[in-house]
Protein backbone atom coordinates (compact mmCIF):
# COMPACT_ATOMS: atom_id res chain seq x y z
CA UNK A 1 0.00 0.00 0.00
CA UNK A 2 3.03 2.15 1.07
CA UNK A 3 4.22 1.88 -2.62
CA UNK A 4 1.00 3.13 -5.00
CA UNK A 5 1.09 6.00 -2.44
CA UNK A 6 4.81 6.72 -3.01
CA UNK A 7 3.92 6.60 -6.63
CA UNK A 8 0.95 8.83 -6.38
CA UNK A 9 2.80 11.35 -4.97
CA UNK A 10 5.59 11.32 -7.13
CA UNK A 11 2.77 11.80 -10.10
CA UNK A 12 1.08 14.98 -8.20
CA UNK A 13 4.71 16.64 -7.69
CA UNK A 14 5.65 15.53 -11.25
CA UNK A 15 2.51 17.61 -12.62
CA UNK A 16 3.33 20.76 -10.13
CA UNK A 17 7.01 20.84 -11.09
CA UNK A 18 5.98 21.09 -14.97
CA UNK A 19 3.05 23.36 -15.31
CA UNK A 20 4.74 26.10 -12.70
CA UNK A 21 7.87 27.10 -15.11
CA UNK A 22 5.30 27.17 -18.36
CA UNK A 23 2.76 29.50 -16.15
CA UNK A 24 5.53 31.63 -15.39
CA UNK A 25 6.82 31.66 -18.19
CA UNK A 26 3.69 32.64 -20.46
CA UNK A 27 2.93 35.15 -17.51
CA UNK A 28 6.39 37.00 -18.02
CA UNK A 29 5.74 37.46 -21.89
CA UNK A 30 4.62 41.40 -22.63
CA UNK A 31 2.43 40.51 -25.19
CA UNK A 32 0.59 42.65 -27.13
CA UNK A 33 -3.19 42.36 -27.02
CA UNK A 34 -4.86 43.12 -30.31
CA UNK A 35 -8.53 42.09 -31.13
CA UNK A 36 -9.78 41.43 -35.00
CA UNK A 37 -11.47 45.25 -34.77
CA UNK A 38 -8.12 46.79 -34.00
CA UNK A 39 -6.74 45.02 -36.59
CA UNK A 40 -9.14 45.95 -39.01
CA UNK A 41 -8.64 49.49 -38.08
CA UNK A 42 -5.03 49.12 -38.57
CA UNK A 43 -5.20 47.92 -41.89
CA UNK A 44 -7.88 49.88 -43.60
CA UNK A 45 -5.55 52.77 -42.18
CA UNK A 46 -2.17 51.54 -43.37
CA UNK A 47 -2.26 49.15 -46.14
CA UNK A 48 -0.61 50.16 -48.99
CA UNK A 49 -2.85 48.72 -51.18
CA UNK A 50 -5.55 51.29 -49.52
CA UNK A 51 -4.47 53.88 -49.54
CA UNK A 52 -3.29 53.87 -53.11
CA UNK A 53 -6.87 53.25 -53.84
CA UNK A 54 -7.63 56.42 -51.65
CA UNK A 55 -5.06 58.50 -53.59
CA UNK A 56 -6.95 57.28 -57.38
CA UNK A 57 -10.51 58.52 -55.76
CA UNK A 58 -9.17 61.95 -54.52
CA UNK A 59 -7.30 62.25 -58.39
CA UNK A 60 -11.07 61.13 -59.79
CA UNK A 61 -12.23 63.66 -57.83
CA UNK A 62 -10.43 66.71 -59.10
CA UNK A 63 -11.27 65.75 -62.21
CA UNK A 64 -15.23 66.39 -61.62
CA UNK A 65 -13.89 70.02 -60.86
CA UNK A 66 -12.30 70.01 -64.41
CA UNK A 67 -15.36 69.18 -65.89
CA UNK A 68 -17.49 72.03 -63.87
CA UNK A 69 -14.39 74.27 -65.26
CA UNK A 70 -16.08 73.41 -69.11
CA UNK A 71 -19.17 76.10 -68.19
CA UNK A 72 -16.79 78.62 -67.23
CA UNK A 73 -14.99 81.15 -69.60
CA UNK A 74 -11.84 81.15 -70.17
CA UNK A 75 -9.15 83.95 -69.11
CA UNK A 76 -6.05 85.05 -70.01
CA UNK A 77 -3.97 88.14 -69.15
CA UNK A 78 -1.01 88.70 -70.61
CA UNK A 79 1.16 91.78 -70.14
CA UNK A 80 4.91 92.96 -71.16
CA UNK A 81 7.63 95.60 -70.69
CA UNK A 82 10.50 96.36 -72.88
CA UNK A 83 13.40 98.95 -72.46
CA UNK A 84 15.79 99.45 -74.98
CA UNK A 85 18.96 101.59 -74.33
CA UNK A 86 20.59 104.64 -76.66
CA UNK A 87 23.12 103.18 -79.14
CA UNK A 88 24.12 104.16 -82.43
CA UNK A 89 23.27 102.18 -86.56
CA UNK A 90 24.88 102.55 -89.20
CA UNK A 91 23.00 103.36 -92.57
CA UNK A 92 24.22 103.70 -95.75
CA UNK A 93 28.06 104.21 -94.25
CA UNK A 94 26.27 107.24 -91.78
CA UNK A 95 26.37 106.73 -88.32
CA UNK A 96 22.88 107.50 -86.33
CA UNK A 97 22.09 107.48 -83.00
CA UNK A 98 19.07 104.98 -81.28
CA UNK A 99 17.74 106.78 -79.05
CA UNK A 100 16.41 105.36 -75.63
CA UNK A 101 13.14 103.90 -75.53
CA UNK A 102 10.17 102.01 -73.55
CA UNK A 103 7.20 99.79 -74.83
CA UNK A 104 4.20 98.44 -72.55
CA UNK A 105 1.48 96.73 -73.49
CA UNK A 106 -0.91 94.24 -71.62
CA UNK A 107 -3.95 92.71 -72.87
CA UNK A 108 -6.93 90.85 -71.16
CA UNK A 109 -8.63 87.77 -73.57
CA UNK A 110 -11.91 86.17 -72.62
CA UNK A 111 -13.38 83.33 -74.36
CA UNK A 112 -16.29 81.13 -73.80
CA UNK A 113 -17.83 77.81 -75.39
CA UNK A 114 -21.60 79.47 -75.76
CA UNK A 115 -22.60 76.00 -77.75
CA UNK A 116 -20.34 72.73 -77.77
CA UNK A 117 -22.73 70.61 -79.20
CA UNK A 118 -23.74 69.63 -75.94
CA UNK A 119 -20.05 67.81 -75.06
CA UNK A 120 -19.58 70.09 -71.77
CA UNK A 121 -22.59 68.42 -70.35
CA UNK A 122 -21.58 64.81 -71.50
CA UNK A 123 -17.37 65.31 -70.14
CA UNK A 124 -19.43 66.19 -66.47
CA UNK A 125 -21.44 63.01 -66.86
CA UNK A 126 -18.49 61.13 -67.83
CA UNK A 127 -16.55 63.01 -65.00
CA UNK A 128 -18.90 61.61 -62.48
CA UNK A 129 -19.23 58.67 -63.73
CA UNK A 130 -15.23 58.03 -62.92
CA UNK A 131 -15.75 59.29 -59.76
CA UNK A 132 -18.42 56.85 -58.84
CA UNK A 133 -16.03 53.87 -60.49
CA UNK A 134 -13.00 55.44 -58.51
CA UNK A 135 -15.13 55.09 -55.41
CA UNK A 136 -16.23 51.73 -56.34
CA UNK A 137 -12.61 50.98 -56.76
CA UNK A 138 -11.74 51.96 -53.57
CA UNK A 139 -14.87 49.83 -51.71
CA UNK A 140 -13.63 47.18 -53.95
CA UNK A 141 -9.78 47.80 -52.77
CA UNK A 142 -11.42 47.54 -49.07
CA UNK A 143 -13.44 44.63 -48.97
CA UNK A 144 -10.31 42.61 -50.59
CA UNK A 145 -8.03 43.46 -48.17
CA UNK A 146 -10.36 43.21 -45.04
CA UNK A 147 -11.21 39.98 -46.40
CA UNK A 148 -6.97 39.74 -46.40
CA UNK A 149 -6.61 40.26 -42.97
CA UNK A 150 -9.56 38.67 -41.77
CA UNK A 151 -8.33 35.22 -43.14
CA UNK A 152 -4.67 35.93 -41.98
CA UNK A 153 -6.00 36.94 -38.60
CA UNK A 154 -8.26 34.07 -38.27
CA UNK A 155 -5.17 31.64 -39.57
CA UNK A 156 -2.64 33.27 -36.79
CA UNK A 157 -5.42 32.69 -34.09
CA UNK A 158 -6.21 28.81 -35.02
CA UNK A 159 -1.71 28.46 -34.77
CA UNK A 160 -2.23 29.94 -31.51
CA UNK A 161 -4.68 27.73 -30.64
CA UNK A 162 -3.23 24.49 -31.43
CA UNK A 163 0.25 25.95 -29.73
CA UNK A 164 -2.05 26.14 -26.80
CA UNK A 165 -3.06 23.25 -27.55
CA UNK A 166 0.03 21.69 -28.34
CA UNK A 167 1.30 22.72 -24.79
CA UNK A 168 -1.73 21.19 -23.17
CA UNK A 169 -0.49 17.45 -25.05
CA UNK A 170 2.81 18.63 -23.07
CA UNK A 171 0.81 18.29 -19.20
CA UNK A 172 -0.89 15.47 -20.59
CA UNK A 173 1.84 13.61 -21.75
CA UNK A 174 3.51 14.25 -18.37
CA UNK A 175 0.75 13.05 -16.70
CA UNK A 176 1.21 9.68 -18.74
CA UNK A 177 4.87 9.64 -18.33
CA UNK A 178 4.65 9.88 -14.14
CA UNK A 179 1.35 7.33 -14.47
CA UNK A 180 3.88 4.81 -16.46
CA UNK A 181 6.33 5.50 -13.74
CA UNK A 182 4.70 4.60 -10.71
CA UNK A 183 3.24 1.66 -12.51
CA UNK A 184 6.86 0.77 -12.92
CA UNK A 185 7.64 1.69 -9.32
CA UNK A 186 5.24 -0.81 -7.66
CA UNK A 187 6.22 -3.53 -10.66
CA UNK A 188 3.12 -3.72 -12.18
CA UNK A 189 4.55 -2.89 -15.60
CA UNK A 190 8.20 -3.12 -17.36
CA UNK A 191 10.62 -0.41 -18.46
CA UNK A 192 9.60 -0.44 -22.15
CA UNK A 193 6.17 1.34 -20.80
CA UNK A 194 8.16 4.15 -19.11
CA UNK A 195 10.38 4.39 -22.45
CA UNK A 196 7.29 5.06 -24.48
CA UNK A 197 6.05 7.30 -22.44
CA UNK A 198 9.52 9.56 -23.07
CA UNK A 199 9.59 8.84 -27.07
CA UNK A 200 5.64 10.67 -26.93
CA UNK A 201 6.80 13.49 -24.27
CA UNK A 202 9.54 14.28 -26.57
CA UNK A 203 7.38 14.22 -29.97
CA UNK A 204 5.01 16.36 -28.18
CA UNK A 205 7.71 18.86 -27.74
CA UNK A 206 8.75 19.07 -31.10
CA UNK A 207 5.30 19.47 -31.66
CA UNK A 208 5.15 22.91 -29.70
CA UNK A 209 8.32 24.06 -31.37
CA UNK A 210 6.79 23.28 -35.26
CA UNK A 211 3.65 24.81 -33.96
CA UNK A 212 5.02 27.77 -32.68
CA UNK A 213 7.07 28.41 -35.49
CA UNK A 214 3.78 28.52 -37.81
CA UNK A 215 2.42 30.79 -34.99
CA UNK A 216 4.89 33.34 -35.57
CA UNK A 217 5.30 33.12 -39.32
CA UNK A 218 1.26 33.50 -39.45
CA UNK A 219 1.57 36.39 -37.36
CA UNK A 220 4.43 38.10 -39.82
CA UNK A 221 1.74 37.94 -42.60
CA UNK A 222 -0.45 39.61 -40.22
CA UNK A 223 1.78 42.63 -39.70
CA UNK A 224 3.00 43.00 -43.54
CA UNK A 225 -0.85 43.23 -44.08
CA UNK A 226 -1.33 46.07 -41.74
CA UNK A 227 1.31 48.05 -43.08
CA UNK A 228 3.86 48.05 -40.63
CA UNK A 229 2.05 49.42 -38.19
CA UNK A 230 2.46 47.25 -35.22
CA UNK A 231 5.49 47.36 -32.94
CA UNK A 232 8.50 45.04 -32.78
CA UNK A 233 6.66 42.52 -29.73
CA UNK A 234 4.80 39.18 -29.40
CA UNK A 235 1.02 39.37 -30.44
CA UNK A 236 -1.77 37.88 -28.42
CA UNK A 237 -5.19 37.77 -30.36
CA UNK A 238 -7.95 38.53 -28.47
CA UNK A 239 -10.72 37.75 -30.11
CA UNK A 240 -12.79 34.80 -29.81
CA UNK A 241 -14.57 32.65 -32.58
CA UNK A 242 -17.91 30.66 -31.61
CA UNK A 243 -19.34 28.44 -34.42
CA UNK A 244 -22.87 29.52 -34.92
CA UNK A 245 -25.47 27.58 -37.58
CA UNK A 246 -25.73 29.52 -40.82
CA UNK A 247 -28.92 31.73 -41.60
CA UNK A 248 -28.90 33.13 -44.25
CA UNK A 249 -30.65 32.48 -47.84
CA UNK A 250 -28.08 31.67 -50.51
CA UNK A 251 -30.89 33.28 -52.83
CA UNK A 252 -31.37 36.27 -50.67
CA UNK A 253 -27.26 36.72 -50.84
CA UNK A 254 -27.15 36.34 -54.31
CA UNK A 255 -29.77 39.21 -54.72
CA UNK A 256 -27.88 41.65 -53.08
CA UNK A 257 -24.43 40.51 -54.03
CA UNK A 258 -25.81 41.39 -57.90
CA UNK A 259 -27.10 44.64 -55.89
CA UNK A 260 -24.57 45.87 -54.04
CA UNK A 261 -21.10 44.12 -54.75
CA UNK A 262 -18.25 46.64 -55.35
CA UNK A 263 -17.25 45.03 -58.55
CA UNK A 264 -20.76 45.42 -60.43
CA UNK A 265 -21.07 48.79 -59.38
CA UNK A 266 -17.50 49.68 -60.76
CA UNK A 267 -18.48 48.05 -63.85
CA UNK A 268 -21.68 50.13 -63.81
CA UNK A 269 -19.71 53.36 -63.79
CA UNK A 270 -17.47 52.21 -66.20
CA UNK A 271 -20.57 51.53 -68.28
CA UNK A 272 -22.03 55.38 -67.85
CA UNK A 273 -18.38 56.96 -68.11
CA UNK A 274 -17.69 54.63 -71.96
CA UNK A 275 -21.87 55.89 -72.78
CA UNK A 276 -20.43 59.25 -72.12
CA UNK A 277 -17.46 58.92 -74.44
CA UNK A 278 -19.48 57.40 -77.42
CA UNK A 279 -21.70 60.53 -77.36
CA UNK A 280 -18.89 62.82 -77.19
CA UNK A 281 -17.32 60.78 -79.82
CA UNK A 282 -20.95 61.36 -81.85
CA UNK A 283 -21.10 65.33 -81.07
CA UNK A 284 -18.04 65.93 -83.53
CA UNK A 285 -20.21 65.97 -86.47
CA UNK A 286 -22.03 68.93 -85.11
CA UNK A 287 -20.72 72.34 -84.97
CA UNK A 288 -20.04 74.45 -81.77
CA UNK A 289 -20.21 78.47 -81.17
CA UNK A 290 -17.77 80.43 -79.31
CA UNK A 291 -17.90 83.95 -78.08
CA UNK A 292 -14.61 85.73 -77.52
CA UNK A 293 -13.37 89.09 -76.13
CA UNK A 294 -9.99 91.06 -75.86
CA UNK A 295 -8.82 93.99 -74.93
CA UNK A 296 -5.13 95.40 -75.83
CA UNK A 297 -3.60 98.55 -74.29
CA UNK A 298 0.06 99.67 -75.34
CA UNK A 299 2.13 102.63 -75.13
CA UNK A 300 5.62 103.83 -76.91
CA UNK A 301 7.76 105.94 -74.43
CA UNK A 302 5.71 106.01 -71.24
CA UNK A 303 7.98 105.90 -68.56
CA UNK A 304 5.59 107.28 -65.86
CA UNK A 305 2.76 104.68 -67.00
CA UNK A 306 0.05 107.35 -67.50
CA UNK A 307 -3.25 105.58 -68.76
CA UNK A 308 -3.92 108.15 -71.11
CA UNK A 309 -0.87 107.86 -73.12
CA UNK A 310 -1.75 104.00 -73.78
CA UNK A 311 -3.50 103.17 -76.91
CA UNK A 312 -6.83 101.00 -76.77
CA UNK A 313 -7.98 98.10 -78.81
CA UNK A 314 -11.04 96.11 -78.14
CA UNK A 315 -12.65 92.97 -80.18
CA UNK A 316 -15.41 90.71 -79.77
CA UNK A 317 -15.59 88.00 -81.73
CA UNK A 318 -18.61 85.55 -82.64
CA UNK A 319 -17.30 81.97 -84.12
CA UNK A 320 -19.09 79.03 -85.78
CA UNK A 321 -17.10 75.84 -86.33
CA UNK A 322 -18.12 73.00 -88.00
CA UNK A 323 -15.80 70.20 -89.13
CA UNK A 324 -17.87 68.64 -92.32
CA UNK A 325 -15.47 66.55 -93.42
CA UNK A 326 -12.63 65.20 -92.04
CA UNK A 327 -11.71 61.77 -93.60
CA UNK A 328 -12.63 58.95 -91.29
CA UNK A 329 -11.14 59.67 -88.03
CA UNK A 330 -14.71 60.93 -86.12
CA UNK A 331 -16.08 57.03 -88.02
CA UNK A 332 -13.07 55.62 -85.98
CA UNK A 333 -13.69 57.37 -82.89
CA UNK A 334 -17.40 56.99 -82.89
CA UNK A 335 -16.71 52.92 -83.34
CA UNK A 336 -13.71 52.39 -80.61
CA UNK A 337 -16.09 54.19 -78.17
CA UNK A 338 -19.18 51.82 -79.22
CA UNK A 339 -16.67 48.63 -78.70
CA UNK A 340 -15.66 50.08 -75.24
CA UNK A 341 -19.10 50.77 -73.80
CA UNK A 342 -20.07 47.01 -75.60
CA UNK A 343 -17.20 45.60 -73.77
CA UNK A 344 -18.14 47.08 -70.74
CA UNK A 345 -21.67 45.94 -70.34
CA UNK A 346 -20.10 42.45 -71.48
CA UNK A 347 -17.77 42.21 -68.24
CA UNK A 348 -21.04 43.28 -66.30
CA UNK A 349 -22.64 40.07 -67.45
CA UNK A 350 -19.25 37.94 -67.22
CA UNK A 351 -18.74 39.79 -63.30
CA UNK A 352 -22.24 38.68 -62.81
CA UNK A 353 -22.68 35.32 -63.70
CA UNK A 354 -18.55 34.85 -61.97
CA UNK A 355 -20.48 36.61 -58.62
CA UNK A 356 -23.74 33.87 -58.64
CA UNK A 357 -21.28 30.88 -59.20
CA UNK A 358 -18.68 32.71 -56.32
CA UNK A 359 -21.83 33.10 -53.34
CA UNK A 360 -23.43 29.65 -54.75
CA UNK A 361 -19.80 27.93 -53.58
CA UNK A 362 -18.88 30.09 -50.88
CA UNK A 363 -22.33 29.46 -49.39
CA UNK A 364 -22.09 25.33 -49.81
CA UNK A 365 -18.54 25.46 -48.43
CA UNK A 366 -19.93 27.49 -45.30
CA UNK A 367 -22.85 24.71 -44.64
CA UNK A 368 -19.94 21.95 -45.24
CA UNK A 369 -17.56 23.66 -42.84
CA UNK A 370 -20.60 23.93 -39.98
CA UNK A 371 -21.62 19.94 -40.68
CA UNK A 372 -17.96 19.27 -40.34
CA UNK A 373 -18.02 20.83 -37.40
CA UNK A 374 -20.56 19.45 -35.73
CA UNK A 375 -18.83 15.88 -36.12
CA UNK A 376 -15.56 16.91 -35.04
CA UNK A 377 -17.23 18.00 -31.74
CA UNK A 378 -19.31 14.49 -31.61
CA UNK A 379 -15.75 13.23 -32.20
CA UNK A 380 -14.00 14.93 -28.92
CA UNK A 381 -16.78 13.80 -26.97
CA UNK A 382 -16.34 10.32 -28.22
CA UNK A 383 -12.13 10.31 -28.19
CA UNK A 384 -12.28 11.76 -24.65
CA UNK A 385 -14.42 9.08 -23.14
CA UNK A 386 -12.18 6.38 -25.42
CA UNK A 387 -8.84 8.29 -23.52
CA UNK A 388 -10.99 8.09 -20.01
CA UNK A 389 -11.76 4.29 -20.22
CA UNK A 390 -8.24 3.51 -21.60
CA UNK A 391 -6.74 5.14 -18.71
CA UNK A 392 -8.87 3.31 -16.42
CA UNK A 393 -7.77 0.02 -18.14
CA UNK A 394 -4.18 1.05 -17.96
CA UNK A 395 -4.68 1.74 -13.92
CA UNK A 396 -6.24 -1.62 -13.47
CA UNK A 397 -3.97 -3.94 -15.29
CA UNK A 398 -6.77 -4.24 -18.10
CA UNK A 399 -5.31 -2.71 -20.90
CA UNK A 400 -1.25 -1.86 -22.33
CA UNK A 401 0.50 1.50 -22.19
CA UNK A 402 0.21 1.23 -26.30
CA UNK A 403 -3.52 1.05 -26.14
CA UNK A 404 -3.20 4.13 -23.91
CA UNK A 405 -0.91 6.10 -26.04
CA UNK A 406 -3.44 5.08 -29.27
CA UNK A 407 -6.34 6.58 -26.95
CA UNK A 408 -4.17 9.47 -26.00
CA UNK A 409 -3.07 10.30 -29.85
CA UNK A 410 -6.62 9.67 -30.92
CA UNK A 411 -7.75 12.36 -28.66
CA UNK A 412 -5.04 14.62 -29.40
CA UNK A 413 -5.88 14.49 -33.37
CA UNK A 414 -9.74 15.01 -32.84
CA UNK A 415 -9.01 18.01 -29.86
CA UNK A 416 -6.93 19.38 -33.37
CA UNK A 417 -9.63 18.27 -35.39
CA UNK A 418 -12.04 20.39 -33.72
CA UNK A 419 -9.94 23.67 -33.94
CA UNK A 420 -9.17 23.43 -37.44
CA UNK A 421 -13.08 22.88 -38.35
CA UNK A 422 -13.86 25.87 -36.04
CA UNK A 423 -11.45 28.39 -37.79
CA UNK A 424 -12.13 26.43 -41.31
CA UNK A 425 -16.07 27.66 -40.64
CA UNK A 426 -15.07 31.29 -40.00
CA UNK A 427 -12.79 30.71 -43.28
CA UNK A 428 -15.68 29.40 -44.95
CA UNK A 429 -17.65 32.85 -43.78
CA UNK A 430 -15.16 35.45 -44.94
CA UNK A 431 -15.05 33.61 -48.05
CA UNK A 432 -18.39 34.21 -48.48
CA UNK A 433 -18.63 37.92 -47.47
CA UNK A 434 -15.79 38.02 -50.63
CA UNK A 435 -18.30 36.72 -52.90
CA UNK A 436 -21.24 38.80 -52.13
CA UNK A 437 -19.53 42.19 -51.01
CA UNK A 438 -21.39 41.75 -47.54
CA UNK A 439 -20.58 41.97 -43.81
CA UNK A 440 -21.83 38.48 -42.42
CA UNK A 441 -19.43 37.97 -39.25
CA UNK A 442 -21.92 38.29 -36.45
CA UNK A 443 -21.61 41.16 -33.99
CA UNK A 444 -20.17 38.85 -31.04
CA UNK A 445 -17.06 39.19 -33.65
CA UNK A 446 -16.24 42.46 -33.31
CA UNK A 447 -15.58 43.74 -36.41
CA UNK A 448 -16.00 47.52 -37.32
Amino acid sequence: MLRPTLGTLALFLGMVLWSAPAASQEAGVDSLPLSLREALNLGLQRNPEVLTAGYNRSAAGAGLWDAYGNFLPRVNLSGQLQHVDQGTFVLFGSEFDSPESYNTGYSWDITHSLLDSGRDLLRLKNARANVDQAIAGYDLQTLSTATQIETQYLEARRRQALVQRARSEIESRTRQLQLARGRYDVGSVTKSDVLLAEIELNRAEVAVLQATQQMEEARLGLRRLLGGALPDQPLSLTTTFQVFQPAYEVEDLVARAIREHPSLRESRARQEADAAQLWIARTAYLPSLSLQYSLQRTAADTIDFVWSDFAEQSFVGLALNWQVFSGFERHNQTSQANAALQSARAEEVRRSLQIEQDVRTAFSRLETAYASHQVARRSVELAAEDLRLGEARYRTGTGSFVDLVDARTRSAQADVDLITATYDFYLALVQLELATGLNLLPAEVDRP
